[in-house]
Formats: C-alpha cells, sequence, structure tokens
C-alpha cells in the first residue's frame, strides 16, 4: 500500500498505446489469438510515484492490487457522451504492471483520446449523462489502507494519437491534508507530552461529497463524523510529529470545526478557524503548543497552506474541556438564568433574554463564558437558539460594551445544535453530539434569607441588567424585625399591605434601607431609563399577563413579555381609592432618585399605554417593589 507523506509530489502513469490500422475502432476484444498478432498489443501501464528532492520520506509507490480507474474519450465527446472506455478497472500486479482483464486499443482512424483517470478505484463510476462521482474519506485513517484510500487522485491527458512511446499520466491531490504537531508549553517537557500518548479526533468534518470531474468542484456533502488520523508520534526538534488526516474539501465555521486530544485522563479541544481554508492539493501544519496552568489549558494553532510544502500561519486556542450541557433540557421555568457548574465552580453562565438592537430583535438563549476573576464575561456571548427562529441562524455572537451597556451582535449561521460544550480559558462552542461527561446547571436565583425565612426569586438578564423577575414578597426586614402589615394605606405609615399574593410597601419602609440585602438594590432613574433605552421605550416588552381597560377607554396597550420581566398588573395602594380600582391596569414600583438616597417618582406601567411614565411622589401611596442586581 502508498504511504503518502510527501509534500509535492506527481503519479506518472506510463500508458504503452501499441496499435494497427485496422477497417474499424477495436473497444475491446475477447478473443485471445489477436493478443499475439504484432498489430494488436494489449493496453497496459506502469504506475510509478516521482521521487522530489523534498520529499519527506522516499517509499511513494503503488503496491501490488493498488486500483485506479480509466475513462477515455476519442474526439471531441466528453463524458456526458459515449465512452470509447468507461471506468476501466487497472490492478498493479507483482511485476509493478498495471493491468485490465479487458482489452482496450487506441482508435484506428487516427483520432485523439483523451484521458481521465483516477485513484482509488470506484465501481459504481459515472453515470451516463453525467460528470460527477461520489467521493469519500474514511473515519478510522489510523489504519494505512482506510489512509491511503482516502486520498482521491486524479490525472487527466488530452490530444493522444496512437503512438508506440509510452504516455506519463501526473495525477494531483483532490483533497486537503492536515497535519497535526504538538509542542509542550511551560510546565511540561516533549517527553511528557509523548508519554502522555495524546490520541486524536477530529470533529465537524463531512466525509461524503460528490464530485465534478468537469467542474472540479464538490457538491452534496454528507455523513459529518469523527476522523482518527493516522500516524505514530515522534519527537523531532522539540516538537511531537506525525499525525495527519485527510479531508474533503469545505468550509469551516469558527467555533464548529474542532480537533479533540485525550490525554492523561483529560479532554481538550482545539477549535479551528473559519479561516482555515481546505484546498484541493493543499495541507496545512496545526501547531498546537499546550501551556498547562493549573487545570486551565490554553494553546495556539500554527498552520501551513499551500501545495504541500508552502506555509501560512494562523491563530486558535485551545482549552480544557469541562462538559456539556444539554440545551433543549433547559425550561428556564425557575429562573432565566442557570448557572453551569463544575466541581462546585460556576464556568458558564446561560441565559434566556431579550436581543435588541437598532435593526434586530429576538428572544434567545445565550451562553457566556465565565473570566478569570468568577465573574462571567459578557463579551463573549454566543447564542445558542434565536428562539422562534429556523434555518441557519444561530451561533451568533453576543459582546456587550459595559461602559455605554450597547450590544454588537453578529448574526448566526449555524442550524440548531442542542448541546453547550465549555472549555476553560473562556471558551464555548455549540455541537450536535454531547460528551461523555455532562456538566450540572442549576437556576440562579436570588436567595432572600430573612430570619428562620428563605425565599427564592427568580432572575431575568436585560441587556447588562440583572434584574429580579418577580416582585419583593417580604414580610421581615433585612434584619429580622418584621415590617408593620397594614389592612388599609394610610398617609405617612410605614410597612406593607397586600392583595391576592402581591405585596406592596410605603415609601416610609423603603428609607428604612432593610428592604433589600447588600447585593441588591432598589432601582434610580437611571436604571429605569437603561432598561428603557435598551428596549426601544417599548414598555408592551416588559408587560405579562391580562390587562385591562382603563374605565371607559378603549385602547388596550400589548403585553408581549418578550424581555421576559414579567411586569403584571397588581395595581397599587392609594388612600383614595381602592385597590380594584387599580388591579389588572396599574404597575408602578418604587424608585429612587439618582444619588440612590431618596424616594423619587415611582416608574409606572398602564394598560392603555405601550410606554412607561412616572408616578407621584406620596406618602399616600403603595407601589411594588423589584430589585436590581448590583
Amino acid at each position: 500500500m502508498r504511504t503518502l507523506c510527501s509534500r509535492k509530489w506527481g503519479i506518472g502513469i506510463i500508458l504503452i498505446f501499441p496499435f494497427f490500422i485496422i477497417a474499424c475502432v477495436n473497444h475491446f476484444s475477447e478473443d485471445e489469438d489477436n493478443k499475439t498478432d504484432i498489430d494488436n498489443i494489449p493496453l497496459r501501464f506502469t504506475a510509478d510515484i516521482h521521487k522530489i528532492v523534498k520529499t519527506r520520506i522516499s517509499d511513494n509507490t503503488f503496491e501490488k492490487d493498488d486500483s485506479v480507474g480509466l475513462f477515455a474519450l476519442a474526439g471531441s465527446t466528453t463524458l456526458t457522451e459515449e465512452r470509447y472506455a468507461d471506468n476501466l478497472l487497472f490492478k498493479r500486479s507483482e511485476n509493478d504492471i498495471f493491468e485490465t482483464e479487458e482489452t482496450v486499443y487506441y482508435p484506428d482512424d487516427g483520432v485523439a483520446v483523451n484521458l481521465i483517470s483516477y485513484y482509488p478505484y470506484n465501481e459504481e463510476g459515472i453515470d451516463m449523462g453525467k460528470t460527477t462521482m461520489q467521493v469519500s474519506v474514511a473515519t478510522e485513517q489510523e489504519l494505512p489502507e482506510n489512509y491511503s484510500y482516502s486520498d482521491f487522485l486524479v490525472a487527466t491527458s488530452s490530444d493522444l494519437k496512437a503512438t508506440s512511446e509510452p504516455v506519463a499520466l501526473f495525477y494531483n491531490h483532490k483533497f486537503f491534508r492536515l497535519n497535526i504537531v504538538l509542542v509542550p508549553g511551560k510546565g511540561i517537557t516533549i517527553e511528557e507530552l509523548r508519554d502522555a500518548n495524546p490520541q486524536l479526533t477530529i470533529e465537524g468534518f463531512f466525509t461524503k461529497a460528490v464530485y465534478d470531474f468537469q467542474n472540479d468542484s464538490y457538491a452534496e456533502y454528507a455523513d459529518e463524523k469523527s476522523i482518527i488520523p493516522m500516524g505514530e508520534w515522534t519527537i523531532k526538534e522539540n516538537r511531537l510529529i506525525g499525525k495527519e488526516v485527510i479531508l474533503i474539501p469545505q468550509k469551516t465555521k469558527d467555533d464548529y470545526q474542532y480537533i479533540t486530544l485525550k490525554a492523561d485522563g483529560k479532554e481538550y479541544r482545539c477549535l479551528l478557524s473559519s479561516a482555515l481554508e481546505m484546498e484541493s492539493g493543499k495541507q496545512r501544519e496545526l501547531e498546537i503548543t499546550f501551556v498547562p496552568v493549573q487545570d486551565i489549558l490554553i494553546g495556539s494553532v500554527n498552520g501551513e497552506i499551500g501545495n504541500w510544502e508552502e506555509t501560512g500561519m494562523d491563530q486558535s486556542e485551545a482549552g480544557i474541556v469541562y462538559g456539556c450541557v444539554d440545551i433543549s433540557k433547559l425550561t428556564f421555568e425557575e429562573s432565566s438564568v442557570y448557572k453551569v457548574m463544575k466541581g462546585g465552580q460556576q464556568v458558564a453562565e446561560i441565559c434566556k433574554e431579550y436581543i435588541s438592537t437598532s435593526d434586530f430583535a429576538s428572544p434567545a438563549i445565550v451562553a457566556y463564558p465565565m473570566k478569570s476573576d468568577y465573574t462571567v464575561d459578557l463579551t463573549k456571548g454566543i447564542v445558542l437558539q434565536l428562539l422562534g427562529h429556523t434555518g441557519n441562524v444561530h451561533g451568533g455572537a453576543m459582546v456587550w460594551n459595559l461602559e455605554n451597556h450597547s450590544l454588537s451582535y453578529k448574526p448566526g449561521t449555524l442550524e440548531l445544535r442542542n448541546y453547550l460544550f465549555v472549555l476553560s480559558g473562556g471558551q464555548n462552542y455549540m455541537s450536535v453530539t454531547p460528551a461523555e461527561n455532562l456538566l450540572s446547571v442549576s437556576p440562579d436565583l436570588f436567595c432572600d434569607v430573612r430570619g428562620e425565612t428563605i425565599h427564592k426569586y427568580p432572575i431575568v438578564k436585560i441587556g447588562t441588567q440583572y434584574w429580579m423577575r418577580s416582585n419583593l414578597e417580604a414580610i421581615l426586614y433585612t434584619d429580622g424585625d418584621a415590617i408593620l402589615e397594614l389592612m388599609n394605606m394610610v398617609e405617612g405609615a410605614t410597612g406593607y399591605l397586600s392583595n391576592n399574593g402581591n405585596y406592596f410597601y410605603t415609601s416610609n419602609a423603603v428609607l428604612t434601607d432593610k428592604l433589600l440585602p447588600a447585593n441588591w438594590k432598589i432601582p434610580t432613574w437611571n436604571d429605569w431609563n437603561l432598561l428603557n433605552t435598551y428596549l426601544g421605550e417599548d414598555a408592551s416588552l416588559l408587560k405579562s399577563g391580562e390587562w385591562k381597560l382603563i374605565k371607559d377607554e378603549t385602547i388596550l396597550g400589548e403585553a408581549s413579555n418578550l424581555s421576559g420581566f414579567n411586569a403584571l398588573p397588581v395595581g397599587l395602594w392609594w388612600t383614595k381609592g381602592k385597590i380594584a380600582d387599580y388591579e389588572g391596569r396599574y404597575l408602578g414600583y418604587w424608585t429612587l432618585d439618582n444619588t440612590g438616597l431618596s424616594v423619587d417618582e415611582a416608574f409606572l406601567l398602564k394598560s392603555n399605554s405601550d410606554t412607561s411614565s412616572s408616578g407621584s411622589i406620596s406618602t399616600e401611596k403603595a407601589y411594588a417593589l423589584r430589585a436590581l442586581r448590583k
């Protein structure tokens, strides 16, 4: 079997087409007596891999039983028309001669012949009237035979006239080769890296396609599978070399194709960039440098690209795979924010949130990695799902500017994928297949402990803000003292009122500064304005539940709750009216002035408006309270 490890080489095929002139064109002959006629010498050819000075090894040759296919076209005919020789099978014999069971001769009328040959032989060939053929690469290329058969070669020669001189065909690679090199970084030696026996698989690539001989192009990609590269690791100049894989040329996508590396019981991922151009007959060398720091592994990928000996460079990253999350199992009922945990440490955050830019808006499920200080990195969001959308629209990028709270959104181009892989070094990526180790996922809740009472509130992320997803329901201050319950609103009172399970607080109770724990706050107008600006001043995105008409008015605003804020029309208390007069029609939230020290006008939502307004400061009113994480 052939060993294909050269940077640049060609295959020369010597075709001997002796001929003689007869009255008609002889395509094939089964008359064994004719073979002894001096004018009827059967077609046979030899094929060798030419040795080039820059080849890595010298064992570049066909071996016994290697098979190629041959098409011969007479005159100006094409593959779509009648073929002079149709997918003839030639096998290499023990004496290095390629032979076929059928005999073919040159045309006897001087018509030129065009030859098309390919390796490895495919019994299906090319259907009549077409120019395409199914091609594939093996998934277990660590087996030498599979690796050899994965190399698709094509040779052509035009306008060949009958001659006794040998004709040479030079085969060209039509697939792409990836060489993988490992380099030890700080904290590990090349010997330790070798002794860890790193095992590689290549993920995210199609293993089948249809090749068009006429256009030299590929289409109808299929069978995305894991591929094991061939070769054994050897040390050379402080690098581990020897692993390579043959791939069908295809487009790469950011955060989709990757290399899995298993060593010493750990699993690593090296994501490939969309800048990886997989061109026919070219190769790239991926040099992965490992720098183990505690439990985090970060590496760079250097590449070669060219005609199997030219070079170029690219960059990527690799990291330890913490595990994966099955996104389809997340309900977001307990909270709109989930913590992804690994061994008691948060390694990612998944939010059901509302994407809002000047030209695009949609609910989505978004994942964010963690920074080294264990806070969420909002500059590296990946859209796992655009809710309500179909097609190749998932996988977009979310980058938040925390100084001006603006969003930069890059639309996705991926199909729906149900698995999120979480890596060290602040990386996440999506996959169609799960890993063996699933990470634990828990809802991120505001756990409010007061005395012996624990109340858990859901959380929702809107823009860069994290809000309670429901209203405060405290009957104790944060120091454990009871909040006075009022049966009716009394001007100047300090306490709370309730109605149908909803709680309302007086302004004096707010000013005690004991309604919320230290890491939560009552919003200021700056906070509400930031929320409003992100949502385009559309209050319908905040509203939830059934809202009623105000008195005799006919206008009823929408209540889509696309932001997930869940603002229900619970009403308000006022000394001049009954709670029933406002329930279903109004919702007011206490607001502090921009100093955060005094009560200001209330943030008010009404059933007859799709915008928010402000309610008056009054010791005669009690409003609901919605907290914001500091």
